[in-house]
């Protein structure tokens, strides 16, 4: 991996502090730069381990910022591989092991939207409920429809959502035998659809 310079404005403040520790606010009034380019150099340097906080807001140079500001260098900074967790073996096609969380579940439902009956997604959006779209009810009659996203179908009611807000729960696992609402299970539904492609 080649050897990445610092910038001068990076090395201005690690000079800064080899003076002394000092706050954001100060080395921005000292170097004459704007308080939002100080501290988008604060958190690099933190992150490669030039500078630390000696105390809340207050900034000291380290060792390795007293090497880099000597040598001009940014220091390597060692990345660790997140392990990632994977649920069991998965017999979806695209989909090497079943879903473990939400997110799972939202791309699964994004591949087989159509075949589980919703025909059109009008939009996906951060707030409850997750989607919105449409159901063909006819020949060329489609009912509007708000579709709730959940890794289990308890989890609707554990974060609160109002059930007369929602049409449908979309989860990978079914585990609210009392549930108000109408729930696609997906582990179930996709084995059923992979049959019948088998069969047909």
């Amino acid at each position: 991996m080649p050897k990445e310079k610092l910038g001068g404005e990076y090395l201005a403040i690690l000079e800064e502090l080899k003076k002394e520790s000092k706050t954001g606010a100060d080395i921005s009034a000292k170097l004459r730069l704007t308080k939002a380019v100080v501290a988008g150099r604060l958190a690099p340097l933190v992150r490669w381990g030039c500078i630390r906080e000696a105390k809340p807001g207050l900034y000291e140079i380290t060792e390795k910022g007293l090497e880099a500001l000597k040598t001009g260098i940014r220091p390597l900074v060692e990345v660790k591989r997140k392990t990632r967790i994977v649920g069991p073996r998965s017999q979806i096609p695209d989909l090497v092991y079943e879903p473990v969380n939400e997110m799972g579940v939202i791309f699964l439902f994004a591949k087989y939207h159509k075949e589980l009956g919703i025909e059109y997604i009008e939009g996906i959006q951060q707030g409850f409920p997750d989607a919105f779209g449409r159901r063909k009810i006819g020949k060329t009659e489609y009912e509007p429809v708000d579709i709730e996203f959940e890794f289990r179908s308890l989890d609707f009611k554990n974060h609160q959502h109002d059930p007369d807000q929602c049409d449908i729960i979309v989860c990978w696992e079914h585990n609210w035998p009392q549930c108000p609402l109408e729930v696609i299970e997906l582990k179930t539904a996709i084995s059923k659809m992979s049959e019948t492609r088998k069969q047909g």
